[in-house]
């Protein structure tokens, strides 16, 4: 019997991405509160000696396996684990995996039986699984030869081997080898058929999502990424029963593009600006498809870190991306349809709602005076950013009566252009910050229409709400009205 290991690392390994722990020796994950009995019952590390194992394995997050995050399948073989080849069941939206022909088949007629597979009923992949017995949950893995993990077993019943080591399936199973991973192969297939038709109003900019983007992304790693991360989304809407596993998927290939796209922003230029701007509009709709399931999404519940939405940083932060090619983006069709750069200076001086915001102009002045030492400092800018949002109401009414009002319109009006100032006011929880940002969220409302803002103004309002004092509710008054939400 080999000695027993004395430094946990010598026997464990810890993905921190996935808050798991694996036995090297086992080829498998343990559960955080079979830690101790593993350590004593299979490797013979007693009291004296486990507390050390105990101590390093106390100091990790580690997850329960029911909320551990699966690897995505385009990732290659998680080390010190088995990779065997199996199956996948080529349904859209169903997610079943196995090891076996006869588990394919009894899946098939249990929930399948209506369906007429044609001449596919699964794939071939290559599977592996963090935990064994009845928290086993296999996830694929793309096939690697340079990985850690050990050699693969092949224990597909009814199989043939080829030479090279790859199980190809009986012709009785009808099943065909995959061009491409199957998960990430549908959401794009996904992306060009469904979720493009949602992000452009226009044919131009439909085609723009549906084939340029597409095309682009082919080069561009980070962007195909993006594109999944938002075809899982809109996936998700459409399918709330499956919507926390969608919503892990695009989180997986967000987290993927994300550092990319940084190393990629470092050198903006003419050549690869254009998957850099479809990517940041891309990682919009992520910012505010995901605020649908993160309860962080405005200074709530009276946490103490003073965050603002994800997507005012997203937005603000793509004008300091672009600015060596401004004039250029600006100056091509495809590019200026995409983000709808169409809105010239040719607003009136006043819109339907000026009445409406001139109470806010009473209530800065009404303050200001009574902070004659601050006039200088949080009131000036508090008047400055009224000022913009006036001008935003006016060019958002001009946008719908020509019918070209959008997400990047609504952005572009108000929120790319206040002052750092305010965004301070606002991470301080200013009171007329909060209620000017209230306001802001009537010219969200009519995008209420598209998937990923479904909810948006009700929910960010419902939380200035909270935010508010009972003496400053009131204000919020008119937002409510038109957002048809009462609050209290």
């Amino acid at each position: 019997m080999p000695a027993a290991p004395t430094e946990p690392t010598e026997l464990l390994h810890y993905l921190p991405q996935h808050r798991v722990l694996i036995c090297k020796e086992c080829q498998y994950a343990i559960q955080p509160s079979a830690i101790s009995r593993h350590l004593k019952e299979l490797h013979r590390i007693y009291r004296s000696n486990r507390q050390k194992f105990m101590k390093y394995a106390e100091g990790l997050d580690l997850a329960d396996p029911a909320y551990v995050i699966l690897p995505g399948p385009n990732e290659g073989p998680v080390p010190f684990l088995p990779t065997i080849g199996g199956l996948a069941c080529v349904v859209i939206g169903c997610h079943y995996l196995c090891a076996t022909d006869k588990r394919m088949k009894m899946h098939w007629s249990a929930e399948h039986s209506g369906v007429v597979a044609g001449d596919t009923q699964c794939y071939l992949v290559k599977l592996q699984t963090f935990f064994r017995g009845n928290q086993l949950r296999y996830f694929i893995v793309r096939h690697s030869r340079t990985a850690q993990s050990q050699p693969e077993r092949h224990s597909v019943v009814g199989s043939k081997t080829t030479t090279s080591g790859i199980s190809t399936l009986d012709t009785s199973l009808s099943c065909e080898s995959p061009v491409a991973i199957p998960e990430d192969s549908r959401l794009l297939e996904h992306f060009q058929s469904s979720t493009c038709f949602e992000l452009g109003d226009s044919a131009i900019n439909i085609s723009c999502w549906q084939s340029d983007v597409p095309e682009l992304a082919a080069k561009y790693a980070f962007l195909q990424h993006g594109i999944i991360a938002c075809a899982a989304l809109h996936f998700a809407f459409l399918n709330p029963s499956e919507g926390q596993r969608y919503q892990l998927i695009a989180a997986h290939h967000q987290n993927i593009a994300l550092p990319e796209f940084r190393s990629e922003i470092k050198d903006a230029n003419i050549n690869n600006y254009l998957a850099l701007l479809a990517f940041t509009q891309l990682l919009i709709i992520h910012c505010f498809a995901a605020d649908k399931h993160d309860e962080d999404l405005l200074l709530v519940q009276g946490r103490d870190d003073q965050s603002l939405p994800d997507w005012l940083h997203v937005i603000r932060g793509s004008c300091d991306i672009f600015k060596p090619v401004s004039q250029y983006v600006a100056s091509l069709p495809n590019v200026a349809a995409m983000m709808e750069l169409d809105l010239r200076d040719r607003s009136p001086e006043r819109s339907d709602y000026d009445r409406r915001l001139r109470g806010l102009f009473d209530l800065i002045n009404s303050n200001m005076a009574q902070n004659i030492e601050n006039v200088e400092g949080s009131f000036s800018h508090l008047l400055s950013t009224l000022r913009l949002l006036s001008r935003a109401f006016t060019k958002a009414q001009v946008a719908q009566s020509r019918n070209t009002y959008s997400l990047w319109v609504a952005l572009h009006v108000w929120p790319v252009r206040v002052s750092q100032e305010y965004l301070n006011l606002l991470k301080q929880r200013h009171p007329i910050a909060l209620i000017l940002l209230a306001h802001y969220c009537i010219l969200l409302l009519p995008l209420k229409v598209n998937w990923y803002m479904s909810s948006y103004s009700r929910r960010l309002i419902t939380r200035i709400y909270g935010q508010l004092d009972e003496e400053w509710r009131p204000w919020l008054q008119w937002p409510l009205e038109e957002i048809e939400l009462q609050c209290g």
